[in-house]
């Protein structure tokens, strides 16, 4: 019997690593694939800069310096979708209010600011040979200081001609009806020769992890297909090569994106700066060459908005790979809609999510029914033969092989499938999918954010009741009500101990503490989903009642 604690107490420890382990792989993204990494990575040059590609021609390369504050004139794009403001010096973007979103549920919290605690974004690095480009580029704006948008699209464009007369324009296309920016950089050479042209899209971001359920910043590109992702400052350079449908930085709810525009091979390098939790991001566009008196241009897209799947599926280039439904997202998407369109009914989401575990729970119903009711059949047929099997067992104490030869024995003969109650597992397993795409439409969905149920402020987010006096844990009532209703309906569930006798004991116990180790786990993530899961066990209790019902009276009846 000692061993058999040993092994047990193992067999808990190793439980409970494999469930940790799994939250942690299921929630943490891949990290950067080795094949794409640069060789004998580069750190950055002192202030932030980065070096030019070796490939690219000599020439006078400005110094790109982070900056958190503009250094020119601010001007103000006004639309009913957001206010943004930009930065002449560059033609840069350093503020970008959403306006149909919150902050916070505070009744004062002002809109989310896409660039808040962010340097400027979207530098445009020209390096044109034979001409001293500045880093960032003092373009003269002609119009006001504040431009309003309401309806329909509106170009504004910077402009800038440097002393030997080379001409640069950056044109923004503001659409009042959606997110998306395009955008325009044209450059006139004035000379009769041909001169080359680089152009690199430098943005520097800030990134901090917080885990898959909290509103961790990363960096996020799309190259040939592949999704990666960097939430952690980069201690080297990593360089990525393909076709870059997009990149930016990502928040829970929130995306800023580049759109290159370009469809062929390119790079894309990420490095981090010495501020703490910034890093930079290059994009390299193809050398161009600009015949004699001609302008080259060279366009591209920006998306600044909400991270909701149909409108960054709209956008194109993929941007919907940017919400991260992992491999159930073949069934994320529909569970979305459909939860979409039952909160179109009942106007609130946490009646929606209650409906919608009913409904879930109902389509599994005949076969989780079926499968209850011979775990249960099961059950009382093992707690019959119970004492002919303590006989056994005393009988051939001594003898290992021939007790379970017997015990073997008497099920044979008393018509008895001992593993007739690991059925139980199956229909869990069927529902698993289900379960994890619905996982994930709750933790990611922005239309959870800020929506209230009960004395639930925002379903996205942990309860915020109040901290526990001189321990400083916030106190929750939802997750407590879920390991309630799970131990309940672990009681209830069928399982005996008389194949096993002390071994299936300690095994059971170990199964007690489930509901314990599920709740401390469950403790900091959203509302929605833990109601989702209190339902559920809920309604499983239910069901068992019904089904100890329903085999009661087989059993008086037979």
């Amino acid at each position: 019997m000692g061993d058999n604690k040993v092994n047990y107490v193992i067999f808990l420890v190793l439980s409970i690593a494999i469930i940790f382990g799994y939250t942690y792989f299921f929630t943490e993204p891949p990290p950067p694939k080795p094949q794409q990494q640069a060789q004998g990575g580069a750190s950055p040059a002192p202030g932030g800069s980065t070096s030019p590609p070796a490939e690219v021609f000599e020439g006078n390369l400005p110094r790109q310096s982070v900056q958190l504050t503009p250094s020119g004139r601010v001007i103000t794009i006004d639309t009913p979708l957001y206010t943004g403001k930009i930065d002449t010096a560059g033609a840069r973007i350093f503020k970008w209010d959403l306006k149909k979103y919150n902050d916070n549920t505070n009744g004062d919290s002002g809109p989310v600011d896409l660039f808040k605690d962010s340097p400027l974004g979207f530098s445009t690095l020209l390096r044109l040979e034979g001409y001293n480009i500045p880093e960032y580029i003092p373009f003269e704006f002609g119009g006001q200081d504040e431009v309003r948008v309401t309806d329909g699209k509106r170009d504004i464009s910077f402009s800038w001609t440097s002393p030997e007369g080379v001409a640069i324009k950056k044109i923004y296309e503001i659409d009042a009806a959606t997110y998306t920016l395009k955008q325009r950089f044209e450059v006139t050479n004035p000379s009769s020769a041909s001169v080359r042209e680089k152009l690199d899209i430098v943005w520097d971001g800030h990134i901090e992890h917080h885990g898959r359920e909290g509103n961790t910043k990363s960096f996020v590109a799309l190259v040939s297909s592949d999704l990666e992702r960097v939430d952690k400052k980069p201690k080297s350079e990593t360089q990525y090569s393909g076709v870059v449908e997009w990149f930016g930085y990502s928040q829970k709810y929130f995306i800023s994106t580049f759109l290159p525009e370009t469809g062929a091979s390119t790079t894309l390098s990420v490095n981090g700066l010495p501020e703490e939790g910034l890093m930079r991001s290059v994009y390299s566009y193809p050398e161009d060459t600009i015949p004699g008196g001609k302008t080259s241009a060279t366009s591209w897209e920006v998306y600044l908005g909400p991270l909701e799947y149909d409108i960054v599926k709209a956008v194109g280039y993929n941007l919907q790979e940017s919400v991260n439904y992992g491999w159930v997202e073949f069934l994320a998407k529909p569970l979305l809609d459909f939860l979409k369109w039952l909160n179109g009914y009942f106007h609130n989401f946490g009646i929606s999510i209650i409906v919608i575990t009913v409904i879930i729970r109902l389509l599994f119903l005949p076969l989780t029914i079926k499968s209850m009711i011979s775990m249960k059949k099961t059950q009382i047929q093992m707690e019959k033969l119970k004492p002919k099997m303590d006989a056994i067992r005393e009988k051939f104490k001594d003898d290992k092989a021939k007790q379970n030869s017997e015990i073997m024995k008497l099920y044979t003969s008393s018509g008895v499938n001992p593993l007739a109650t690991l059925g139980g597992c199956f229909p869990l397993l069927i529902q698993l999918p289900v379960f994890i795409a619905l996982y994930d439409v709750l933790l990611h969905s922005i239309d959870l954010r800020h929506s209230a149920f009960l004395w639930i402020q925002d379903l996205s987010e942990p309860e915020t009741l109040f901290d526990i006096p001189g321990v400083g844990i916030p106190f929750r009532i939802l997750p407590l009500l879920m390991g309630v209703s799970w131990f309940i309906s672990q009681k209830m569930t069928p399982m005996t101990t008389a194949a096993g006798g002390e071994s299936m004991q300690l095994q059971m116990k170990m199964m007690q503490f489930m509901p314990i180790i599920f709740t401390v786990m469950f403790w900091g993530l959203p509302s929605g989903l833990i109601l989702y899961w209190t339902v559920s066990n809920i309604l499983s209790i239910f069901q068992q009642m019904y089904v100890n019902h329903r085999v009661s009276i087989m059993q008086g009846g037979s």
